[in-house]
Formats: structure tokens, sequence, C-alpha cells
């Protein structure tokens, strides 16, 4: 069998259903999160869709409610997921997806810069640098991503419990913590929601194979030797390809 309908095995069913539990987690927020947004000072989204979602849920109390138990149930999920495949599989991920160096990180935006220069019809005399399992947009994404996951994490824990917790009247430091919180977790928000998007044009245009990958564990090892040459040489060592 050639490498162009050959398959190798490159994720695990728990990855898959942790992955797309994850996106479900973040269409249940984001739309209830808009929801609770409702004033005319800042609004994000139309005014029907505050209202609808807090029709739905009868009020904005049991709208916030309901947002707070998604929030801690991703949170929770998380947490048991990294407790149990830390050195199977969360620390292997972290390894190759994490950007902790500025060297690292000019070397990836630069890589970036290339492969989105390549969609404008740019640039197509200067190739992208061998990529690893994960190219230079999706590490800089994934640290991005993890980051704000950890932000968004923190301080929606705090702006929910807070308020039962502490008097704001007592302390102001409670209210200033609260309005910052507030800021951090729209600003993460904000650029996960950013990140997404790019995410999902390039499962779902660019790299289709990338989306089958994710659904069936398997991609094809052409598509590893054009895309990843640094991760299909590691295939190789490895005796998988």
């Amino acid at each position: 069998m050639n490498d162009t309908c050959k398959m190798v095995h490159v994720r695990e069913k728990k990855t898959i259903r942790l992955h797309w539990f994850n996106a479900v987690c973040w269409l249940l927020l984001i739309a209830s999160g808009f929801g609770i947004i409702s004033g005319d000072a800042v609004r994000i989204m139309p005014a029907f869709w505050p209202e609808f979602m807090q029709g739905m849920f009868g009020g904005n109390h049991n709208l916030i409610l309901g947002h707070a138990i998604a929030g801690i149930t991703w949170m929770s999920v998380f947490i048991l997921f990294i407790l149990f495949n830390f050195k199977e599989v969360v620390f292997p991920f972290l390894k190759e997806v994490f950007v902790l160096t500025p060297m690292a990180a000019m070397r990836d935006a630069w890589s970036m810069a290339i492969t989105l220069a390549h969609l404008f019809g740019l640039m197509k005399d200067i190739p992208v640098p061998p990529q690893g399992r994960y190219n230079g947009a999706q590490r800089l994404l994934g640290t991005m991503i993890i980051f704000c996951s950890l932000a968004i994490a923190e301080t929606g824990l705090y702006l929910f419990f807070a308020p039962m917790m502490f008097n704001f009247a007592d302390n102001a430091i409670y209210g200033t913590i609260f309005q910052w919180a507030l800021v951090i977790h729209a600003a993460s928000v904000f650029l996960v929601i950013v990140g997404l998007v790019a995410h999902i044009y390039f499962a779902i245009i660019e790299e289709r194979e990338c989306l089958e990958a994710m659904k069936s564990g398997d991609i094809s090892v052409d598509f590893v030797k054009h895309h990843n040459i640094l991760w299909y040489e590691q295939l190789k060592k490895e005796g998988k390809v």
C-alpha cells in the first residue's frame, strides 16, 4: 500500500471524546455567556439574543447559574482527564505544543506568516519550514488557548462565587477584583474565539484530513509526509509508518 492510501493511527478515542466534549462546552458557554450580557451600554450580540436566552432559562439569574454549571463541568472533566492521563497523553501534548521561549515564538510566528501568505498567493518562493506534529500556527494557538483557558477558569470561579462569599460593601478591593476578573474573562474568551475561528476554518476548508483524524483517530501517511515532515520522520523511527 502506498503512502497515499496508507493510514496511521495518531489519536486515541478518549482524546477524541475530550475534543468534542470541549467543543460542545464552548458552544454552550459562548451562547449562554453572550446571553448574560444584556445592558444597553455594552452589547456584543443583538438585543434578541439575551432576551431569547434569558427567556429560555426563566431569567438572567438562572442563565448565569446554567453558565456556571456548564463551566464548572468543563473544568472538572479536564482536571480529571489531566490527573488520569498526564504521563500518557497530557505531558507529551504539552511538550509538542507549548511555546515557551521567545526564539520558539519567533520561529513559529515566521512559519505561520509564510503559511498565511501562501493562502493569499504570496511568498510562494519561500517554503514553509519543516513542521513537527503541530505547525507554528497550531503551537501558537494552542499555547494561547491553554493560558486563556486557565484565565477563564480562574476568573469565572471568582465571578460566580465571590458575590456569595464576600460582602463587597465591606471592602472595595473585592469589587475591584471582580471588575478586573470580568475584563480578563471577557478578553480571554474573545482571544479564544478568534483562535477557534481560524482553527475551524483550517479544519473545514484547508486541511480536512485533520478534521477526519479528529473523528476516526487515523490520518493518511501522505498528508503527514507532505505537511509535517518532522513528525513523519519521528513516526518512521517509531516504526509506525
